[in-house]
């Protein structure tokens, strides 16, 4: 079901001061009403929020109604739009892929003259700002979206006030090495609680948690350039650095005794539920593999049972970055962002945009607690985060020296949607390794 936020026209007109006559301080529409940009986005409930409280001062500084549509099925919602020739001003694409194609196909509208090129430069690392751009039909690039919020992807989630007091330096080692972090694993099993928790479950989206993992070893274990060879399709899925990213993440997912439920609870556990177990008094599994966004899930789970407490940043919950399998993965680290492109170009969609990027629209998202929402915009304080793991979060996404999107979502569609599945495949039969790869690597042929 839809939920739209809407703004009555007759408090818009208060806000603009219009019985005073300011009207020439206020957007106003072809008829001489309050101008309106539509958006379409997938965020609902808390996310819902926080893109209200980023157009609320750009509503009140401007006067321009803001009419978001939020929904989960916000892709099917907007190619619906698009095939009926009524799309929206604005939308949220989750994948580059999908910008790329709407790039290219003349479907999205280049947003370059709503942006400051100078103020971006100041605000936006070289990495970031390549991600906001395309090519388009002309084949020359443009900026095609901005990024309104991203999430850091390389992290593993633990518990520190339940974790083995023994262990825990080990865990926070700044040295931290897969091989490490591995042998630490084998020893918390043998103590008697699985160490890692692990779910799937997304809906129609299943097993894109499980293709974070591989993308991490990949990223990890091989280094970026290869990884954008992956992603690019120039690099079988039968390939050695591929093959072998998904036998170690098998040698977590599959091995008895190391994540809770085993293979077959992964498949039907959701990504939103599967570190509630680190907070139970005991805890039932110690290591949590999620994007930052999690910590929204966190700070609304149970803390060992209670109804009434949960739990708080790190004092219950607190992260280490994704360990390097070799010298190639170092300050290395796979992200994730929510884009904003233009379908329809009118005066108010692109005021919009451009006040989107600032340091104001941003803040205003990112200071909600528990939003688990990270902003790349570098004017932005690390002081405005509302605690210290969302600070550190936010300083390790600024400051990774290479910074790669999530892969399956820089593919095509279809090459995603297989790789979703294929996940699931290997951990209902890992002996299938090599006949999943090479469906894989039929469907890379076919959709590059």
């Amino acid at each position: 079901m839809l939920s739209r936020s809407r703004r009555s026209a007759a408090a818009l007109l208060a806000v603009c001061g219009l019985a005073a006559g300011t009207l020439a301080a206020c957007g106003s529409g072809p008829s001489g009403g309050p101008a309106v940009v539509t958006v379409l986005g997938s965020w609902t409930g808390d996310e819902q929020a926080g893109f209200l409280a980023m157009v609320r001062g750009f509503e009140h500084r401007t006067g321009i109604q803001v009419d978001y549509t939020g929904t989960r099925d916000a892709d099917a919602v907007l190619a619906s739009d698009l095939k009926d020739g009524n799309p929206p001003d604005l939308a949220v694409l989750s994948r580059p892929g999908e910008l790329r194609q709407d790039a290219a196909d003349g479907t999205l509208v280049p947003i370059d003259a709503a942006l400051s090129q100078q103020r971006l430069a100041r605000q936006y690392a070289p990495g970031w700002r390549s991600l906001m751009q395309a090519a388009g039909p002309s084949g020359a690039r443009h900026y095609y979206a901005i990024i309104v919020k991203a999430a850091l992807k390389s992290v593993i989630w633990y518990d520190p006030a339940q974790f083995p007091a023994g262990d825990l330096s080990a865990l926070r080692s700044p040295s931290l090495t897969w091989d490490q972090l591995t042998a630490l694993v084998r020893k918390l099993a043998r103590g008697g609680v699985t160490p890692w928790c692990l779910g799937l479950e997304d809906s129609s989206d299943s097993g894109w948690p499980g293709t974070d993992w591989i993308e991490d070893i990949v990223l990890h274990r091989s280094g970026p350039a290869v990884y954008d060879q992956w992603i690019a399709g120039t690099l079988p899925w039968t390939s050695a650095p591929i093959r072998r990213a998904w036998q170690i993440f098998g040698s977590v997912a599959t091995t008895s005794g190391l994540v809770r439920g085993g293979a077959a609870a992964a498949l039907v556990t959701s990504y939103g539920q599967a570190g509630q177990p680190l907070f139970t008094r005991p805890p039932r599994c110690y290591l949590d593999h999620e994007a930052s966004f999690i910590t929204a899930f966190y700070t609304q789970d149970q803390l060992g049972g209670s109804p009434h407490a949960h739990p708080r940043p790190r004092t219950d919950f607190d992260f280490i970055k994704f360990p390097p399998l070799s010298p190639a993965g170092q300050g290395s680290a796979e992200v994730a962002g929510d884009l904003l492109g233009m379908f329809r170009a009118t005066p108010a969609a692109r005021k919009l945009i451009g006040y989107l990027t600032t340091p104001a629209a941003q803040e205003a998202w990112i200071r909600r607690p528990g939003s688990g929402a990270l902003s790349v915009n570098r004017l932005v304080p690390l002081r405005d985060y509302p605690d210290p793991v969302s600070r550190e979060l936010a300083a390790d996404l600024l400051s990774t020296a290479s910074v790669r999107f999530d892969a399956s979502d820089s593919m095509p569609q279809i090459m995603e949607n297989a790789f979703n599945n294929a996940v699931l495949e290997y951990l209902d039969d890992p002996g299938q390794l090599g006949v999943i790869l090479s469906g894989l690597d039929q469907v890379r042929k076919a959709s590059y």
